[in-house]
């Protein structure tokens, strides 16, 4: 199990060892956008002089040079440390009511 480095609402970063060789490098031009939310709140690096993205598969990773700042409106500011590479996990919501007792005739 790899360590939670740190948690936004919904967007979790956890610190790895490397990007991975064959990820592609995203060009990034002011601020990012790390993770949308299901409404117009975003989680976002609004300066972002101090990393470089990658894109794999679908998964992101962040590799810092210095401290970053993490926005989202709700759950406030988030720093990440520098000379890290971190890795986002898409938190997965369970769904209760697809869940819920049914009637059932044998």
């Amino acid at each position: 199990m790899e360590k939670i480095f740190a948690q936004q609402g919904d967007c979790v970063l956890e610190i790895v060892k490397e990007v991975p060789e064959k990820a592609k490098q995203i060009k990034l031009n002011g601020s990012f956008v790390v993770l949308r939310g299901e409404g117009t709140n975003t989680h976002e690096i609004t300066d972002c002089s101090g990393i470089e993205a990658y894109e794999l598969n679908g998964t992101l990773y962040l590799k810092t040079s210095k401290e970053t700042k993490l926005i989202h409106p709700e759950h406030g500011t988030t720093t990440l440390k520098p000379n890290k590479i971190y890795k986002r996990v898409i938190e997965r919501e369970f769904d209760y009511k697809s869940m819920e007792a049914r009637n059932t005739q044998d």
